[in-house]
């Protein structure tokens, strides 16, 4: 058996609770004792013990956890997120497609991108901000479960209904009045009148047109 300690420090509560949580997600052991003291400053004490190729692989999970735990804090403006940690900490109602918050942060002007497990963002977003986003466009996609609708005009209408505070029927209604989406001959199946790229364009458009007038 092998016995392993390692000290971990924090700039909040909210990171060592973090922390603590998703090693305890990813570490199914009993012999995995946790402990944290805020008396001088925030401390976290994790110690196992194992079989050697146990801990070794228990160490690199807790290393990468709290990795995770200091690109959240950024770094020249940038603060990187491990998906996995925000879809966990999300209630999801709905199946998504993650890349949509990438969309949503850009027509937003925020400066955002996926890359491999990880979204990079540029600016003050927080993980609660995104495992908010997370759970608004969830609860879109499951409203909109039993209507037939594209997978990409699903992508638009639920972009339009976050960035214009709508129900579903409502930004149906408008998009179509507005001509970006339309009906698939003579079936009741809402698609995309354009492709992706060009509606993704046409919602900054209609953003941007909304914020001038107030």
């Amino acid at each position: 058996m092998v016995h392993r300690k390692f000290v971990f420090v924090f700039n909040s509560m909210d990171e060592a609770l973090t922390f603590i949580e998703t090693i305890t997600n990813k570490i199914k052991s009993k012999e995995l004792l946790i402990r944290y003291d805020v008396g001088n400053g925030i401390r976290v004490w994790v110690s196992m013990q194992g079989e050697p190729h146990e801990i070794e692989l228990y160490s690199m999970e807790i290393k990468r956890a709290y990795n995770d735990i200091k690109l959240m804090r950024g770094k020249f403006g940038v603060r990187t997120y491990d998906i996995s940690l925000i879809l966990s900490k999300a209630r999801l109602s709905a199946a998504i497609p993650i890349d949509l918050i990438i969309d949503l942060l850009h027509i937003k002007g925020i400066n955002a991108e996926l890359n491999g497990s990880k979204i990079r963002v540029v600016g003050d977003i927080k993980l609660e901000d995104l495992v908010n986003l997370v759970e608004r466009i969830s609860n879109i996609y499951n409203e909109l479960i039993n209507v037939d609708v594209s997978a990409q005009a699903k992508r638009i209408i639920t972009l339009y209904s976050l960035l214009m505070n709508i129900d579903t029927k409502g930004s149906i209604r408008d998009l179509l009045d507005k001509g970006l989406l339309s009906r698939y001959g003579d079936t009741d199946l809402i698609v995309l009148s354009m492709d992706y790229k060009h509606a993704l364009s046409k919602l900054q458009e209609i953003t941007e047109s909304r914020s001038n007038a107030y």
